[in-house]
C-alpha cells in the first residue's frame, strides 16, 4: 500500500435549464411568468413549437407540437419569435458564471452544461459544495433556476437532472450511483426514444435496473445493435469525458464552380441543394450540428455577396439546412448579372447528441428516418446513388466542388 496517495474520484456536474428559450424570455420580462405563451417561428409549411411556457405546459401544449394545433386549442395563444441573440447572450453568461469553478466546461444546445470538477477540492472544497455555489451563482446572475446534479460520470449526472426537472439539486457519490440508477424509470435513460420504450415495456422492463439485469445475450436479442451501449448505460458505465467547448470549432465548407456563368434560378437552387447534401453528410458523419450558416455568391464580374444566418437551434438535417440556405440565397440575389460560383459554410459546429431532450416528443420522425436511409445508402454506394430532383437540374452546369473541413480537396459534383 502506498501511503499519502488518495485516488481521485471523478466529479461531473450536469446543469439543465428547463425550457431554455421560454426561461430566457421570462428572465428578460417577468410579466411573462404567469402567461400562456409559446416560442415558435411561423413559416410556410409545418411550423412547430420550439418551446412552451410553464403555464402553456399546464394547458397541454408541448414542444414539438404543430403550431396550428396549438392555436386551435388556445385561440388567444401568445406566440413569441425565438430570440437567438438573447439565447446566445444567456448561453455566454451561463458559461461565464460557471467558468471560475470548472477547468473543463462542455456546452450543449438548449441550456445544458457539463462541468468536470475532478481535482478541484483543494481550491473550492468538496464538489457537492462547489456545485451548490455554482447553482446559486446562476440564479443570482441570470435569474434562471436550473436542475443541477453532481455525480461520478456524465450519464448518472444527466439522469439525475432529469429526475429533478424543472429545478433542484442532487449529489450522488460513486458508491450510490448503481442503486440510484437501478430504481429510475427506464425512459430516463439517454438513448431511449418512444420506439425503444414501447419495446422495453412489451418485454416488461420498466426500470433501469430491469435492463441492467439482462445478460449480454438477452439484451442483444431484444435490442439488436443498441444492446451494448444501452446495457453499459443501464449499468452506470460511462467513460465519456467532458469536452472543452472553449477549443476552436471546425467549419465545413462547400463551393460549386459553374461551367460558365449561369442565371437560371432553379439551377442555382439545384446547386445549393447539392452543396447542402454534401456538407450535411460530412456534418452527420462527424456527429456534429451547425448553429449558423454563411452563403457566398460570386458574380461573373467578380463581385461577391454574402448572407449570414444564425439558427434558433442547431441543425444537421439536409431539408432544414436547405430551408435556411435558400432564405440566404434570396437576400443575395440582387443583381442582374450571371453567377459563376455559389458556396456555403456551416459554422459554430457542436456535437450532435443524437437524441431529443426528455419529455420533448420526436418531431418529423419520418423525415429523420428518410435522412438516415439516404445517408446509409450514400455511404455504401456514393453520393450519386440517390439524387434529389432539385439537385438534378444543376448537374449539367456543375464544374468542381471545393470541400473544406480544415482540409481542402477537389471532387466532381455528380
Amino acid at each position: 500500500m502506498r501511503y499519502g496517495i488518495k485516488r481521485q474520484e471523478s466529479a461531473i456536474v450536469h446543469i439543465n435549464v428547463t425550457g431554455f428559450a421560454s426561461s430566457v424570455a421570462i428572465a428578460r420580462d417577468r410579466s411573462l411568468r404567469e402567461q400562456v405563451f409559446v416560442v415558435a417561428e411561423p413559416r410556410a409549411g409545418r411550423a412547430v413549437l420550439l418551446d412552451v411556457s410553464p403555464r402553456a405546459l399546464e394547458e397541454g401544449l408541448v414542444p414539438g407540437m404543430a403550431l396550428s394545433e396549438a392555436v386551435q386549442r388556445l385561440r388567444n395563444l401568445q406566440i413569441l419569435a425565438p430570440d437567438s441573440r438573447a439565447m446566445k447572450r444567456a448561453s455566454e453568461t451561463l458559461v461565464a458564471a460557471v467558468k471560475p469553478f470548472a477547468p473543463l466546461v462542455e456546452q450543449v444546445p438548449g441550456g445544458h452544461l457539463y462541468l468536470d470538477l475532478s481535482g478541484t477540492a483543494r481550491l473550492f472544497g468538496p464538489p457537492a459544495d462547489t456545485a451548490i455555489r455554482i447553482r446559486r451563482n446562476i440564479i443570482e446572475t441570470l435569474n434562471l433556476d436550473p436542475a443541477l446534479a453532481v455525480a461520478p460520470n456524465k450519464l448518472t449526472a444527466k439522469v439525475a437532472t432529469r429526475t429533478l426537472r424543472p429545478a433542484g439539486f442532487a449529489a450522488i457519490r460513486a458508491d450510490e450511483a448503481a442503486a440510484f440508477l437501478s430504481c429510475q424509470d427506464i425512459g430516463l435513460l439517454p438513448g431511449i426514444g418512444p420506439a425503444l420504450l414501447k419495446l422495453l415495456h412489451t418485454a416488461e422492463i420498466y426500470t433501469i435496473g430491469d435492463l441492467a439485469e439482462l445478460s449480454d445475450h438477452e439484451a442483444r436479442i431484444l435490442l439488436g445493435k443498441y444492446s451494448t451501449k444501452l446495457l453499459q448505460y443501464a449499468r452506470g458505465l460511462d467513460t465519456e469525458p467532458v469536452f472543452d467547448s472553449a477549443h476552436s470549432r471546425p467549419i465545413i465548407e462547400r463551393e460549386l464552380q459553374f461551367q460558365g456563368a449561369i442565371s437560371e434560378r432553379e439551377v442555382l437552387r439545384g446547386g445549393l441543394m447539392a452543396l447542402v447534401e454534401e456538407a450535411g453528410m460530412a456534418l452527420r458523419q462527424q456527429r456534429l450540428a451547425a448553429q449558423s450558416l454563411d452563403l457566398i455568391l460570386r458574380y461573373a464580374d467578380g463581385v461577391e455577396r454574402c448572407a449570414k444566418k444564425r439558427f434558433c437551434m442547431p441543425l444537421s438535417m439536409d431539408q432544414a439546412l436547405f430551408y435556411e440556405a435558400e432564405a440566404c440565397l434570396n437576400t443575395v440575389l440582387d443583381r442582374r448579372v450571371r453567377i459563376g460560383m455559389i458556396g456555403i459554410k456551416l459554422k459554430d459546429l457542436e456535437r450532435d447528441y443524437g437524441e431529443q431532450d426528455l419529455f420533448i416528443p420526436e418531431t418529423d420522425r419520418f423525415s429523420q428516418g428518410l435522412q438516415t436511409a439516404l445517408d446509409q445508402n450514400r455511404q455504401r454506394f456514393g453520393m450519386s446513388s440517390i439524387v434529389r430532383g432539385t439537385a438534378l437540374l444543376a448537374q449539367s452546369y456543375a464544374g468542381s466542388v471545393t470541400c473544406n473541413h480544415n482540409i481542402t480537396a477537389q471532387a466532381a459534383l455528380i
